[in-house]
């Protein structure tokens, strides 16, 4: 056993309050955007889940209590480790020790029955100089054609209180970043819960589908706001 699953594992049974709930609680502890998530897994019939970027594990584990199958993959061992051992009491859940990137790749290659199910995708696997979004986008919305992304830490134009990862003038996630990857035409959705009302981390999010009776059916949940369509 490597260091670092080791040293996962003593995060683990260390049973840390800190280390469990680094944010306070799922989704960085924000409260309207876990109830606009609900929302979307009933209102869409979520078949699946998947998840990229587990860090603790904290946001699998609520994901995990809808009882679909989810899958979440993280590329740091310590993390990874941490975040099986807690997730060990779930049947459907998989973690998956890799790149976002490749796993995907291979999730494509070999679960055909993937493809036609309804599917949510959480992606937050952006870290520092690891920007995989565009790659990410790609290969969700041209392979799968019942899917709907919410990605984190993004953008909302129109609320500076939300935070939101910059790294550089061409990467930061936004709209306009989004716009320049080789992608279906999209409908994108803003919370509609301003930053001031929010709780937790207050970070900017954004819900993403090419599917045009899915984005019909996102039009309904009030705490979603469309915004421009991202092309």
């Amino acid at each position: 056993m490597s260091f670092q699953r080791v040293i996962g594992l003593a995060d683990y049974y260390s049973r840390s309050k800190g280390k469990f709930y680094p944010w306070g609680f799922a989704m960085n502890g924000m409260t309207s955007r876990l109830e606009a998530t609900r929302q979307i897994i009933h209102a869409l019939a979520i078949e699946r889940i998947v998840e990229t970027g587990t860090f603790r594990g904290t946001t699998a584990e609520w994901f995990a209590q809808f009882g679909f199958p989810l899958e979440t993959v993280e590329l740091t061992e310590r993390y990874w480790a941490f975040s099986r051992a807690r997730l060990a009491k779930f049947a459907n859940a998989k973690i998956y020790l890799q790149s976002s990137v490749p796993f995907l790749k291979e999730r494509i290659a070999r679960d055909s029955v993937a493809k036609d199910a309804r599917q949510f995708f959480y992606l937050d696997s952006h870290w520092e100089n690891h920007l995989p979004l565009r790659e990410e986008l790609e290969l969700i919305f041209n392979h799968y054609t019942n899917a709907v992304v919410l990605i984190d830490d993004f953008k909302v134009e129109d609320d500076a209180g939300y935070g939101f990862d910059h790294y550089a003038p061409d990467k930061e996630l936004s709209l306009a970043y989004v716009e320049k990857s080789d992608l279906p035409e999209l409908s994108s959705f803003y919370p509609t819960t301003r930053s001031r009302e929010e709780t937790g981390a207050k970070r900017g999010w954004v819900v993403l589908t090419s599917n045009h009776q899915m984005a019909e059916q996102l039009r309904t949940i009030s705490l979603l706001r469309e915004c421009r369509v991202a092309k």
